[in-house]
């Protein structure tokens, strides 16, 4: 039986006070993604992804309802626990790399440890480790302003991946690179996913990288709208996608 990395039951996200305008971002969403799947979230604008994406990755506090990753339930904790929660469990990876450009990508990918106090002499196997993975050793001496924006979402990806979370939330991740570094960078999650077991939710408005994924989730209007399984080619997937967002536009 696969195991539940994150568990996710009849989660609402209202903003606005009870006597004045409220506006429902999120109404009753349940889902399950299972240790080592690659999940895509999509839907049209304003559609609640982001809100979703917020309220998982503890940046947000749902209404009501329950999230649960990696077995541990957050929506009851408190912010210094949901901080260290954020740090020692989730990984991310965001649209505009948030790098740090007066630190090496050494530095950057090894941040998530250093922040949580581990030894430098086992930073340093971690670093080259999950280097090695993404295929970007050569240039972990160089600074960010040196490189280009694929190997920067790589270097990004690193930093997500570094301390082992239990999850990686990727946002966007290739909306600011060219068709060319967004396949790259797509095929090294898939590879991450199949060969190392990373569970991977990645939220995207982009038919083509969500075609990596193994199932989308589709949200309309703060509620789970469909559910759509990849069965065999990635092209016949990408279509059935493609299908799936024309039925938003209708």
């Amino acid at each position: 039986m696969n195991q539940s990395v994150l568990h996710v039951k009849n989660l609402n996200k209202i903003y606005g006070k009870k006597n004045e305008n409220q506006f429902h971002a999120l109404m009753d969403v349940s889902f399950d993604i299972n240790q080592g799947e690659f999940v895509g979230i999509m839907g049209p604008s304003g559609a609640g992804k982001t809100t979703l994406l917020h309220v998982i990755s503890t940046l947000d506090n749902a209404t009501n309802g329950t999230i649960e990753i990696a077995g541990t339930s957050i929506t009851k904790m408190k912010q210094k626990q949901l901080a260290d929660f954020r740090s020692e469990q989730l990984g991310f990876i965001f649209q505009d790399f948030n790098l740090l450009e007066n630190l090496t990508v050494y530095e950057n990918i090894a941040l998530p440890l250093s922040l949580q106090g581990v030894a430098s002499r086992k930073i340093k196997p971690s670093v080259h480790n999950v280097a090695k993975k993404l295929g970007i050793e050569a240039i972990l001496e160089k600074y960010p302003v040196t490189i280009s924006g694929g190997q920067k979402q790589r270097a990004a990806a690193a930093r997500a991946l570094v301390h082992e979370p239990a999850m990686i939330l990727a946002d966007e991740p290739t909306g600011a690179l060219d068709s060319k570094n967004a396949k790259s960078l797509m095929e090294a999650l898939v590879h991450l996913n199949e060969n190392h077991d990373t569970s991977i939710m990645l939220v995207t408005h982009d038919p083509l990288s969500a075609s990596y994924c193994q199932r989308i989730l589709f949200i309309q209007d703060g509620e789970l709208y469909k559910e759509i399984h990849r069965k065999n080619s990635r092209t016949a997937f990408h279509q059935e996608i493609l299908d799936v967002l024309a039925e938003f536009a209708e």
